[in-house]
């Protein structure tokens, strides 16, 4: 976990050095996202499981705040790195900071996005 987390500084300390501050953001999530797999092969089916429900919420009206309910309650307590994880890696480019409103389309299809890119990402681990 210590690893996890310098890894994820120095990419976010990265932003500070002119880099386009999402693209680090999303370089230290996917690695993250990775190494806490690598450490815990075992949850990789749930981790999976928990995303595919998620993606599956997304086909009906939800507001921001119950995508991270929604996050929360999926991952559970046994995989909450990774719903931690996937939860940072969506706030790093929310566009709104009303939270309790349904949330855009367009927002919703960078989610699904970002799901599959994370279900590829523990596939090829």
């Amino acid at each position: 976990m210590k690893k996890i987390l310098g890894i994820m500084i120095i990419l976010l300390l990265m932003g500070c050095t002119g880099l386009n501050v999402s693209t680090t953001a999303n370089l230290a999530t996917d690695t993250a996202f990775v190494l806490a797999l690598q450490n815990n092969p075992s949850y990789k089916a749930g981790a999976i499981i928990a995303l595919q429900e998620i993606k599956v919420l997304l086909s009906s009206e939800m507001t921001y705040d119950q995508l991270i309910a929604a996050i929360a309650s999926k991952f559970g307590s046994k995989y909450a790195v990774f719903g931690v994880i996937f939860a940072g890696y969506l706030a790093e480019d929310k566009p709104i900071f009303e939270t309790y409103v349904n949330m855009l389309d367009s927002y919703k299809v960078e989610v699904i996005k970002k799901i599959d890119h994370f279900i590829l990402l523990a596939g090829a681990v």
